[in-house]
């Protein structure tokens, strides 16, 4: 949903000036199992939500799809939505803004054989992403992504599921097993925004509910199945399409073989209007007034309501809002949004790609700083709490 196809001549340009950053940052994290041996106790996920303060995804760069011939150096694909390749830099520029978690969304698609083995070289770079933000003792989400979707393979149904289980299962095995000694601040997500067999972003269908029930339970017992930090470690499992309304209502909490090691997530772009720059809407740059914020209030109140029925900690995945030269009005959006957040007790992972930017990733320093500046302000009032 949330792709920015550009001009082959940006994605050539893109890989050409940021080609010599690729693997220029040795100084990755190195796993050291804590405790005695075979001792992997991980925090709850109650206490690894609270402990999230700010969060950004790195949008559209290893969840980009451009389906090359085999062989293609994996920085083909990383910059073949317009993003140079990702450095620890970029990391560490967030990291000091006050951010102190990373999404890093992945699509295997590409990458994988058609019994789900995943190319080595691809999975040696999503570990070396992975690493830079460990190394500097943030929290880290890795998920299946843009494989669900309107355009993905993996659908909410049975029938897929049927299919495609089993290909899902070995992904989700060998990611576990690489990151198997990675210690509580890596977490692990299902799969992003999947959709039924019709791309319907609606209310589910019965059936829908059914396959996305299937797909999170496999997801927890392969990695349940694993060895090491595995065992405990927190489990990101999101509703039907990210939504949340009656969505999150339809969810069925998967079995798991430890307690409160389960986290939900939706995700939440709204006001529409105000956060999209898009045809198909009519958008406005204002926000702020008395009836926004209290539409903004309302979300909060539906949302707590449903998640509370569940009984899972939650985490707003995705949201933000696109630039239309309104920087004022945006940081006012982020402030009211963030400090819900964190009134509520949720964490939230800010969406970063094109107008959404956050971080000038060419120049490795932050792009929209009184943006930055609202969000952090209003996670540290949280953390004052």
């Amino acid at each position: 949903m949330f792709k920015r196809f550009l001009s082959i001549a940006l994605a050539v340009t893109s890989i050409t000036l940021s080609f010599a950053a690729c693997g220029s940052n040795n100084d990755v994290y190195t796993p050291e199992p804590s405790g005695d041996e075979g001792n992997y106790e991980c925090e709850t996920s109650w206490d690894a939500v609270a402990n999230i303060k700010a969060g950004w995804n790195l949008g559209n760069t290893l969840d980009s799809i451009s389906h090359q011939p085999e062989g293609t150096p994996t920085d083909v694909y990383e910059t073949a939505w317009g993003n140079p390749v990702t450095t620890k830099k970029m990391i560490s520029a967030l990291k000091d803004a006050g951010f102190n978690a990373v999404r890093v969304p992945v699509t295997w698609e590409d990458h994988i054989d058609r019994k789900g083995n995943i190319d080595k070289e691809w999975l040696d770079r999503v570990q070396e992403v992975v690493g830079y933000v460990m190394s500097l003792d943030m929290y880290c989400i890795v998920n299946i992504h843009h494989d669900a979707g309107a355009d993905g393979w993996l659908h909410a149904s049975e029938g897929n599921y049927s299919e495609n289980g089993d290909v899902y299962a070995r992904i989700w095995e060998q990611v576990a097993d690489r990151f198997k000694d990675y210690d509580e601040k890596l977490m692990f997500e299902s799969v992003n925004e999947m959709l039924d067999d019709n791309s319907s972003w609606g209310y589910p269908s019965e059936e829908a509910a059914k396959g996305m029930t299937l797909y999170t339970q496999r997801f927890v017992d392969t990695i349940r199945s694993g060895e090491g930090y595995n065992k405990t470690r927190n489990l990101v499992v999101m509703t039907y399409a990210g939504s949340a309304s009656n969505a999150i209502s339809d969810f069925v909490v998967p079995e798991d073989t430890v307690e409160d090691h389960l986290i939900l997530e939706i995700h939440d772009y709204s006001p529409a209007d105000f956060c999209w720059l898009e045809s198909w809407m009519t958008p406005t740059d204002v926000w702020g007034s008395d009836e926004d914020k209290a539409e903004m209030d309302a979300f909060f109140v539906d949302t707590d309501k449903r998640v509370k029925e569940l009984g899972l900690p939650l985490i707003i995945g995705e949201w933000g809002s696109q630039s239309k030269d309104n920087e004022s009005e945006r940081a006012e959006h982020a402030a009211y949004f963030a400090k819900k957040v964190h009134e509520y007790g949720y964490a939230a992972f800010w969406w970063d790609c094109g107008e959404f930017a956050l971080l000038d990733r060419p120049n490795e320093k932050i792009l929209r700083p009184e943006i930055v500046e609202a969000i952090i302000n209003a996670s540290e009032a949280g953390e004052d709490k």
